[in-house]
């Protein structure tokens, strides 16, 4: 008897231990979100692994900027006076206390004034940090739409939140290690059911244009977009013949042939890789770019550019008619006319490829650019270039020589801060063209050596080797030498501007400016390429700082420029920051229709009224005894 005890002990033993061991597993089972989401998504919006990706930002370049001593204290006084960031941090630790794993946005439907939509996060915290993080957006709602209804429902045994306002209803529920958010009762119903092991062919996951698009992209990324650009094409082009619009079949068939765009990015040890493929089966193959513009770079070449031109250019006819409306237009149509040439012909001269080469030489004070056509047709492109560079209404001539069976076209310098003298040189195979005449003579002494100097480089050769071959544009950056030298240039009239800036010196020390090479030994070059294949087109950039984020940061960066000239627009109408809408100038003293608030309207007075006196007293203003002085005008 004494001998079975312990044995049953250890079978009891193995019993908990395989019971605890099952419900563990069980309830750590997660249904990722491209099993969650229906097949018919129209939009798919979907982080994979939010804890993975904070753990792989440190080792980016832009973080590692972010993290030397001399930019954390030169970030040190805006990070302290902003009442933001303080408000960022709590945020962030709010996040940090719900640990989230994957988060995504489900569209499924635009029939109907708003889409519908899913959104969940799943995460590993506890649920009263999540409700924690929720608060302030619900109560911030309830302000909003103080008329609206909250109201508890239940889905099996998962409690279901609703807050409802006229014609939409929000519903929002807790089911696992996941939160949901939904504008459509019925779809967040249907999410609730879905078994552990997922929708199955009914996921999304299980779409096939879902699957071809997103095949493409970086496995394990950090990001990923997903659209049915087919659907999304049906409803444009219904808006726009809806709306009396005329439509060229062509476009809408090149349109149509699009079925779905895929993007993603991620994080690769310094560098970030961006990927977009556009699903659009029936292409005819491409032959890789030649990049023949590469012969005109040299050992200070920042940026080159390539991209592929068309052998047959159809112009629209609303392009020509908006075309006309421009200074001398007529007059270049009349040039090409005169010369047998329209505008269709350009294809026949120029071609197969456009290229863009920057340089900045060590000594010089700013960069040079060059373009840069190949010719198809000698004859044809000369006859383009010479109306160009003809005698046109308000444009100057241009001077002509020849050099070593070289044609060079040459304007007069531009008067103004930087001199520039636009040149064009016509060679058998190239057209070129530069800000000055030594920029060009400089390219075509190069165009001799038969070299492409910044092939030989290691930057440039190893960053081409990060993308696949390109077929329709490719794009070199080397962004070390390009910031260095910009930002040498520029760092003492920053400084200078900041320390004259009343309203900067609040946030930004101009002393504590970072030196060029704390920020420049973490950047890499970028590179950009674009092929289209049968199926698609793939386009793909690589870089500390890829070729989508700089031209976002472009963009961005002139509209922040630009917003205070827009602030004050013409005929005294403002810009409204909030809604981005014109609003119409406030009536003046002079205005009949709407009188100042301090003038009564006319009015006749009453019978029985006392009139008033011709000469009312004048109120004394109630004045400071020691008026402040005024302030100096700077």
């Amino acid at each position: 008897m004494k001998k079975v005890i312990p044995g049953v002990i250890v079978l009891v033993a193995i019993a908990v231990a395989g019971t605890f061991f099952y419900f563990k597993k069980a309830a750590s089972f997660h249904t990722p979100a491209v099993q969650l989401a229906p097949a018919e998504t129209i939009l798919f919006v979907h982080f994979p692994d939010l804890k993975r990706t904070a753990e792989r930002w440190p080792k980016t370049g832009l973080a590692q900027i972010g993290a030397e001593p001399e930019m954390q204290a030169f970030l040190a006084k805006p990070l302290a006076n902003a009442p933001q960031m303080k408000l960022w941090e709590g945020k962030l630790s709010q996040i940090a206390a719900v640990e989230p794993g994957e988060a995504f946005l489900a569209v499924t439907s635009i029939d109907g004034s708003l889409p519908h939509f899913i959104a969940g996060v799943s995460f590993a915290g506890r649920k009263a940090a999540a409700e924690a993080l929720l608060s302030e957006p619900r109560a911030e709602m309830k302000r909003t739409w103080p008329a609206g209804k909250s109201d508890v429902t239940m889905q099996g045994h998962t409690e279901i939140e609703t807050f409802t306002y006229e014609d939409t209803i929000i519903g929002e529920a807790f089911q696992n290690n996941w939160y949901f958010v939904s504008n459509d009762m019925e779809l967040l119903r249907r999410t609730l059911d879905v078994p552990p092991q997922g929708l199955g062919p009914k996921a999304l996951a299980a779409n096939e244009l879902f699957q071809k698009s997103t095949a493409h992209l970086p496995a394990e990324g950090e990001a990923v977009l997903y659209a049915q650009v087919g659907v999304l094409t049906e409803r444009l082009v219904s808006l726009l013949v809806a709306s009396g619009q005329t439509l060229d079949p062509k476009q809408i068939d090149d349109l149509k042939k699009m079925q779905a765009v895929a993007w993603g990015t991620k994080f690769e040890g310094e560098q970030m890789r961006d990927t977009l493929f556009l699903l659009s089966p029936g292409n005819a193959a491409e032959l890789p770019l030649a990049r023949s513009s590469l012969a005109f770079s040299n050992p200070g070449t920042f940026l080159t550019y390539a991209t592929a031109l068309p052998a047959t250019f159809e112009v629209p006819e609303s392009s020509l008619v908006l075309g006309a409306m421009l200074p001398g237009f007529s007059a270049v149509e009349k040039g090409l006319a005169d010369k047998g040439l329209k505008w269709s012909d350009f294809g026949k001269a120029f071609g197969p490829e456009f290229g863009v080469v920057g340089n900045w030489a060590a000594n010089a004070g700013q960069p040079s650019v060059l373009l840069a056509l190949d010719i198809r047709d000698a004859t044809t492109a000369r006859g383009f270039v010479e109306v160009f560079t003809g005698d046109l209404p308000g444009s100057p001539t241009w001077g002509r020589k020849e050099e070593e069976g070289v044609t060079i076209y040459q304007s007069p310098a531009a008067t103004g801060l930087v001199p520039l003298a636009p040149t064009a040189a016509l060679t058998e195979k190239f057209l070129v063209v530069g800000f000055s005449e030594p920029d060009v003579l400089l390219a075509l002494r190069q165009l001799k050596t038969g070299k492409a100097a910044i092939t030989v480089t290691s930057g440039y050769s190893q960053t081409v080797k990060t993308v696949g071959t390109p077929t329709a544009g490719f794009g070199y950056l080397d962004l070390k030498g390009l910031f260095e030298r910009s930002y040498g240039m520029l760092r003492p009239f920053i400084a200078m501007s900041l320390a004259f800036s009343a309203d900067a010196g609040k946030y930004i020390d101009a002393g504590k400016l970072p030196n060029a090479d704390v920020i420049g030994k973490h950047l890499t070059p970028s590179v950009y390429s674009q092929s289209v294949t049968q199926d698609g087109t793939l386009i793909e950039s690589v870089g500390t700082l890829t070729f989508n984020q700089l031209l976002i940061g472009m963009v961005g960066g002139t509209v922040a420029y630009a917003y205070p000239m827009l602030g004050n627009l013409g005929a005294g109408f403002k810009l409204d920051p909030n809604t981005f809408q014109l609003t119409p100038p406030r009536s003046t003293p002079d205005s009949q229709d709407n009188p100042p608030k301090n003038e009564a309207p006319d009015k006749q007075p009453k019978e029985g009224d006392q009139a008033p006196s011709p000469n009312p007293p004048v109120p004394k203003p109630d004045l400071p005894q020691n008026p402040a002085p005024p302030a100096p005008q700077l």
